[in-house]
């Protein structure tokens, strides 16, 4: 009895040991292993890939091919140009000592059918971002504004933190540039402890591992009015006899503690022997 199998589109996976079994009468029959290996041009386990690294830093890559046949010899290339004038046994590890300026790496596996080239591998250099752009704000208050900004080209290299640069517009005390660190994402950063009702200049920087970029261009906000922090001043109070009232004077509050349009003043009271107060809203600028 002669029997015969067949395999078509014989893929590498299709390598391995096979044995034929045949069932007589009941009993089964198994030949012996027969070994099935498929020959042809090297296969990549591990090419060479898209890295960011410091500059002029030492790194290395790795190219690692199979056959069969075997051995598999490795030749590097670096922008299409071939490093390496004899070969290196597979799996090869390159050192690149630095680079300054991007590049392309590759590697070609050779056995005795052929070769088979790598894809190519960028590998970048980390540089300082770009600076920030489109600074807009989200929301105003009164002592402070909400801002985003749209980060720049990161340098190849992740940001991890921005800093907002706030000045007055028109300065009023010493304290005039104010500088907040802030961690990212998100870009969106609260300023605080501004004043009500003044303009200020924001600006944006970020950083990467390599360093702080440029600053993105000035924009102008203001914040809105505030409650006025002073109360008014030198209050008094006088009986006027003819028509048997009291009447309540008072000087308004500093301009510059006003923090907007003054509107007008609540008026608290309460009658001796009372436990309750009265209010009494005033309108009007004046005392």
């Amino acid at each position: 009895c002669f029997l015969s199998g067949s395999i078509l589109s014989v893929q590498r996976s299709d390598n391995g040991s096979y044995v034929c079994k045949l069932n007589i009468s009941g009993m089964e029959v198994v030949s012996d292993p027969i070994s099935v290996q498929l020959e042809g041009l090297p296969h990549f386990i591990r090419q060479p890939e898209k890295m960011n690294v410091t500059r002029n830093s030492p790194f290395n890559l790795t190219c690692q091919a199979v056959g069969p046949p075997e051995p598999v010899e490795i030749y590097w290339f670096r922008n299409n140009v071939q490093l390496n004038k004899e070969p290196f046994i597979s799996p090869s590890v390159l050192t690149v000592p630095g680079l300054n300026e991007t590049a392309l790496f590759s590697c070609e596996a050779h056995n005795s059918k052929g070769l088979t080239a790598s894809n190519p591998g960028q590998v970048n250099v980390k540089g300082i971002p770009s600076a920030p752009a489109s600074v807009r704000v989200l929301n105003r208050m009164a002592h402070g504004l909400v801002v985003s900004w749209v980060p720049g080209f990161d340098g190849f290299s992740a940001l991890n933190s921005c800093r907002v640069q706030v000045k007055e517009a028109v300065p009023r005390s010493n304290v005039s540039l104010l500088l907040f660190n802030t961690s990212v994402p998100p870009h969106v950063y609260h300023i605080q402890q501004l004043e009500p009702v003044a303009d200020y200049n924001i600006r944006v920087s970020c950083r990467n591992e390599v360093g702080w970029s440029a600053f993105s261009p000035w924009i102008t906000a203001s914040t809105t009015e505030g409650a006025p922090t002073s109360p008014p001043l030198n209050v008094t109070v006088s009986f006027n006899e003819s028509s048997s009232s009291l009447e309540v004077r008072w000087v308004k509050p500093p301009l510059g503690r006003i923090h907007g349009e003054l509107q007008g003043y609540h008026i608290w009271y309460r009658w001796q022997n009372s436990k309750g107060m009265v209010s009494h809203q005033r309108m009007g600028k004046n005392g």
